[in-house]
């Protein structure tokens, strides 16, 4: 009974150690519940939403560089899949930025610029 009780305790341990401690990153479900009317897009398994201040666009600040893509479908649905966004219209082409950095994107529709970045949690 006692070795029952050990196992058991040690059983508890493990799962309690080996359970993540990082935080999940936003998906479009959860941030749809919270605001139904949020302009989302998803690219690599990342929720990227429209920057409301585009200031360091108009800046300079970020430029657009390679293609990432282009969007496939704009859905408010709770499923989402990369490529899907809510507000931009199908075809609208996804460009990395010149800082390089993953979680900042350029949207250019109809030849304007709009800056996305991704929500992560940290």
């Amino acid at each position: 009974m006692q070795k029952i009780l050990v196992y058991s305790f040690l059983f508890l341990l493990l799962l309690t150690g080996c359970s993540s401690v990082i935080p999940d990153n936003p998906t479009a479900k959860t941030i749809l519940k919270e605001d139904a009317q949020a302009d989302i897009l998803q690219l690599d398994q990342l929720i990227y939403i429209k920057v409301a201040d585009q200031e360091s666009l108009k800046k300079g600040n970020f430029i657009k560089e390679e293609n990432i893509g282009k969007i496939k479908k704009t859905t408010t649905s709770l499923f989402f899949k990369d490529f899907y966004a809510t507000k931009l219209p199908v075809g609208s082409e996804i460009f990395a930025t010149n800082d390089h950095d993953t979680y900042t994107i350029i949207v250019e529709i109809d030849g304007k610029q709009i800056l996305y970045k991704a929500l992560v949690e940290s």
